[in-house]
């Protein structure tokens, strides 16, 4: 056979090969084509995220995310071996998500039998219903390719309000709302964030500032998992920025345990970040809710005022008596009927507190007062011009 001859059959077989992979089966739940890419380019390149990952799929056989990383694993490889221990697993335990991950990832090697029995896992249909039972509710019709029997988007939109007043702090709540997400725009094109635009803009920064200093340094890999799904939610989001770079730091990095399938699922190193040392190191809502930091060192002073509750980590003692700087920020408590407002920069904020939910405020010069009220957690924001004395209204 001629030289050429070869080179042409070389040729047409590298082309069958890469025919052959873009139109091999590309998984519905989570895997997007473009995420597919990723994870095989990092297998090529044997990155430390896949060497991790390969280490754990191939020494530990009792990981309670078995299923769901051998099937990973099959996903990106094509193990056909690997593949069908996750069918087994799958067939042999109880795990609802798990099994429908198996469904979908391993759907080439399944038998018509072992597809029914992985569709007719159980589902948990409650009148409080999670996130967990909305995402695999959504996650089998997505697969089977019917309507969900189970919640609509707008009874998911109303248990939205329990999530935004503080579920969002759950790494469980928080990383099955991530994926429930993915499988809504899979399925309906619709997005539960456009229930609250400004807050879903603003939660990825909302994570870390309402995260305590050890949690922030030392994240469970529950919430390293959650950060890192948040980001690929919306990475050009520039709280997606600063959280992609908290999540990115070496020392972040899951290197063993149940977390490292999430790390290399979730972790993209291309996307855009920004360090986190230069955001507002406070953050301050209409739920009546303020988190802050003095910096973003592990000891800094951390707090949080809400209608719920007021916590403070390494603080001064008597924190609550005295006016206290959080970066930008100027907090002043209410100890007396009256207390100054002082002038401060465009790009500086002030925040009046310890008065009580809905207590009226007069503040003004001469004639010229006007009467404004705290919020449900005792909070004042004087308006970005105002300075002077500020009073508790007579009644």
């Amino acid at each position: 056979m001629s030289r050429k001859v070869l080179t042409v059959l070389l040729l047409l077989s590298s082309v069958v090969s890469a025919l052959a992979d873009e139109t091999s089966y590309t998984p519905k739940l989570l895997l997007s084509a473009q995420r597919l890419r990723r994870l095989k380019r990092d297998r090529e390149r044997k990155t430390s995220r896949w060497t991790n990952f390969e280490n754990r799929v191939n020494t530990v056989a009792d990981s309670p995310e078995r299923g769901f990383e051998l099937a990973l694993y099959y996903a990106v490889t094509g193990d056909e071996a690997k593949g069908r221990e996750a069918i087994a697993w799958a067939l042999s335990h109880h795990s609802t998500r798990q099994s429908l991950l198996v469904l979908d990832w391993c759907a080439p090697l399944l038998s018509d039998e072992q597809k029914k029995r992985l569709s007719l896992v159980p589902l948990a249909v409650v009148n409080q219903m999670s996130f967990e039972d909305a995402r695999n509710i959504w996650f089998r019709s997505i697969i089977s390719d019917t309507s969900p029997e189970g919640p609509k988007v707008d009874t998911l939109r109303s248990r939205l309000k329990i999530f935004m007043l503080g579920d969002y702090r759950d790494a469980d709540q928080l990383y099955a709302f991530c994926e429930l997400v993915y499988a809504l725009r899979a399925a309906t094109h619709d997005d539960l964030r456009e229930v609250d635009p400004h807050f879903f803009s603003v939660l990825p920064s909302l994570l870390l500032l309402s995260a305590k200093p050890h949690d922030l340094n030392s994240p469970s890999w529950k919430l390293h998992a959650a950060a890192l799904a948040l980001v690929a939610l919306d990475p050009n989001l520039p709280a997606s920025q600063f959280l992609q770079s908290w999540a990115l730091e070496d020392s972040q990095t899951l290197r063993e345990g149940p977390g490292v399938a999430y790390e290399l699922l979730w972790a993209d190193p291309y996307l855009p970040g920004v360090g986190y040392q230069n955001m507002d190191t406070w953050a301050y809502d209409e739920y009546g809710r303020l988190f802050a930091r003095s910096t973003w060192e592990p000891d800094s002073c951390w707090i949080e005022i809400s209608a719920q509750t007021v916590q403070q980590e390494n603080c001064p003692a008597n924190w609550r008596e005295q006016t206290v700087t959080f970066g930008h920020l100027t907090l002043i408590p209410m100890t007396d009927r009256c207390v100054d407002i002082p002038h401060v920069a465009n790009n500086e904020s002030v925040l009046v507190w310890r008065l009580k939910p809905g207590q009226k405020i007069s503040h003004g010069k001469g004639k010229e007062q006007h009467v404004t009220e705290a919020d449900a957690a005792g909070i004042w924001r004087p308006g970005s011009a105002l300075e002077g004395r500020a009073c508790i209204a007579a009644h």
